[in-house]
């Protein structure tokens, strides 16, 4: 007696195909999230690195993590929709010799602090790229 398996082969094909299709959803997924994550640990940073090169304004290092820019455009919208609430920017040890500029995102675990270059230079006002060491 011989058995018809005309369906066989679609069945199969379709329960591989789901399980492929989840998988690369899946790893697409996770790299977006990661990108998401790097791209906002790396504006800490800056805004970080741009607070100690230039005059502390707590406004405006915010505007480097929130926007890109510390000057953004008035339709600028925020990076993953965060709140200028999410973003903490303090400056221990200021002013002296251990002053820092500290950026975090408590939410996210993420945190860095730059140390304060032109220590003297910034007390006065004028930006670090403008003030040079004798």
């Amino acid at each position: 007696m011989k058995r018809r398996s005309t369906g066989q082969s679609l069945v199969e094909t379709a329960l591989i195909l789901a399980a492929f299709m989840g998988l690369l959803l899946g790893m697409v997924e996770l790299g977006e999230m990661l990108f998401s994550r790097q791209t906002l640990a790396d504006r800490v940073h800056e805004a970080a690195r741009w607070g100690a090169l230039n005059a502390y304004d707590a406004a405006s290092i915010r505007n480097v993590v929130l926007y890109g820019a510390a000057r953004p455009e008035r339709e600028a919208r925020p990076w993953l929709g965060l709140s200028p609430e999410a973003v903490a920017v303090t400056n221990p040890g200021c002013p002296g010799e251990t002053c820092r500029i500290s950026v975090a995102i408590p939410t996210q675990g993420l945190r860095d602090v730059e140390p304060v270059e032109f220590v003297g230079a910034i007390a006065a006002g004028v930006s670090g790229a403008a003030a040079s060491r004798p």
